[in-house]
């Protein structure tokens, strides 16, 4: 790689894992040793993104398929948008931390869209950037459950514990089955913030 490009690193987990603390102690560490970084999220701020967002809230009414090809497509708007696009991020020597990527949509989607289909609907995605590091917190759905109910006012579609049992099992499928594909590294979500965020930092250090 290009030493003035930036890396990219992604966090993934089922809902109310914990990645947004951890997002926010990464990025203050990394400026902290003066690397520029960009916070990003999806579904992103983008119209697609938004549109996403209703879909999740249960204000727009769709199906599971379409909402795969929404997050597809807002993906790619997301990395080559000309505004605040990931690549053009990257290549201007900025390092990006995504909340999710790719494998949300593999883990969320595939539970009931066969997972070939929803692998080559981000072919175009995985094919134009991979991530430096796949950072997967883990925890139990019992705990996302207890965790979502003290901070939020409402749930959202995916935000069950049937469901986030689901999902974190394909989670786990997929880090065995993309293990020679791609970066992913399991942190045990159950530590405390400041150990997750060390065992993060770890990982992370290495390629600054």
């Amino acid at each position: 790689m290009d030493n003035n490009r930036g890396h990219f690193i992604t966090f993934e987990g089922i809902d109310g894992s914990g990645k947004s603390t951890q997002i926010s102690l990464l990025k203050k560490r990394m400026e902290q040793g003066g690397q520029r970084c960009f916070l990003t999220a999806e579904p992103s701020t983008g119209p697609i993104g938004v549109m996403i967002r209703q879909c999740l809230s249960g204000r727009m009414k769709t199906d599971e398929k379409t909402i795969a090809a929404l997050f597809a497509s807002d993906r790619l708007d997301h990395l080559l948008n000309d505004t605040d696009g990931i690549c053009s991020k990257i290549n201007q020597g900025i390092h990006v931390i995504c909340d999710r990527y790719i494998l949300s949509s593999y883990a969320y989607q595939s539970v009931r869209v066969p997972f070939d289909w929803v692998r080559n609907l981000n072919s175009a995605a995985a094919d134009t950037l991979r991530p430096d590091y796949h950072i997967f917190i883990d925890i139990s759905p019992e705990t996302a459950i207890e965790r979502m109910k003290k901070e939020r006012f409402h749930t959202e579609l995916f935000e069950t514990k049937d469901r986030l049992t689901e999902v974190r099992n394909r989670y786990i499928e997929l880090i065995e089955q993309l293990k020679d594909e791609e970066t992913i590294i399991r942190i045990d979500g159950s530590q405390t913030v400041e150990q997750i965020s060390e065992e993060i930092w770890k990982n992370v250090s290495n390629i600054l």
